[in-house]
């Protein structure tokens, strides 16, 4: 759609109301009204509103709301994108030397992180190692920054990597692709790699709310390629035996009426905060674990 937008004349009423009408029809699903027609003719003329505010008037409305509640089912990774790149923005710590542990389907480099970094390594299997959902992410052509190097190999195995080489390490939806076994590794390499003081950063599924999820599609995963789902005190267990102590916590998609009444809810992803203090209470949990300063 805002090929569509950028591609229409800027410099009459005319042309903004047609890009309100097409805000209008994807947006809410339907015709712009004649009441909204002469309101927008009236701002437009006056220069008081552009399609960016008129978007964003859109997308504040109860209508919207209501539409995306009707729409939970189609619409709901959306907001989970939306929330974890929210989180990524807001919880990540800064950081010169980072590693990425398998972000070939949604590398940190892409979604939104603010700190200014010297270099960022992303450590994912080949391609034809993937599941065949990531057969076909292509790292080098979605990282031309010349400060994004690119290591294939497994996260678990980070023996090529110096002791201290690092000062965050983040697993964004990686760990519950790889066994718990290995999972052990990860946390273990993450934590010689890291420098005193160094974060390991991850978030995962929260298998208390995945289990509801499934309970209704015959049990199982929420990814035909995850290995293991975990509780939150099951992984923070594991992040301490590592050596880590956890920072900090959080609960990404809170899911407040499938914790309240354990069916699952998809219209939460829409009404539920993004991000909550409970880790248990998301449909994700994320968890800032730091390598004591000896």
């Amino acid at each position: 759609m805002s090929d569509v937008l950028s591609q229409l004349p800027s410099d009459s009423v005319d042309a903004d109301m047609a890009k309100a009408a097409l805000l209008y029809e994807a947006l809410l699903g339907r015709a712009i009204d004649t009441g909204a027609v002469a309101s927008l003719e009236t701002r437009f003329s006056a220069g008081r509103m552009s399609a960016f505010e008129c978007a964003i008037q859109l997308v504040s409305s109860s209508e919207f709301l209501s539409r995306m509640v009707r729409e939970a089912v189609l619409v709901h990774p959306h907001f989970i994108h939306a929330a974890r790149i929210r989180m990524i923005r807001t919880l990540l710590p800064p950081a010169k030397n980072i590693l990425d542990l398998g972000g070939a389907n949604a590398p940190l480099f892409t979604m939104g992180y603010e700190h200014a970094f010297e270099q960022m390594v992303l450590v994912d299997l080949p391609p034809l190692d993937r599941h065949d959902q990531y057969k076909d992410v292509v790292l080098e052509k979605a990282h031309p920054d010349p400060r994004v190097l690119i290591h294939y190999g497994d996260m678990s195995d980070l023996s090529r990597y110096a002791d201290g080489s690092f000062d965050l390490v983040w697993s964004g939806q990686s760990i519950e692709h790889i066994d718990p076994a290995a999972a052990i590794r990860a946390c273990e390499g993450a934590y010689r790699v890291l420098t005193p003081g160094g974060y390991f950063c991850l978030d995962t599924p929260n298998r208390d709310v995945t289990k509801i999820h499934t309970s209704d599609l015959g049990g199982g995963f929420v990814d035909p390629d995850h290995k293991h789902e975990y509780y939150s005190d099951e992984l923070r267990q594991m992040l301490l035996s590592a050596g880590f102590f956890v920072e900090a916590a959080a609960g990404i998609c809170e899911m407040p009426q499938t914790r309240r009444t354990n069916r699952f809810h998809y219209e939460d992803f829409v009404l539920g905060q993004p991000v909550v203090d409970n880790p248990d209470d998301g449909y994700i949990f994320y968890f800032a674990a730091r390598k004591p300063v000896r």
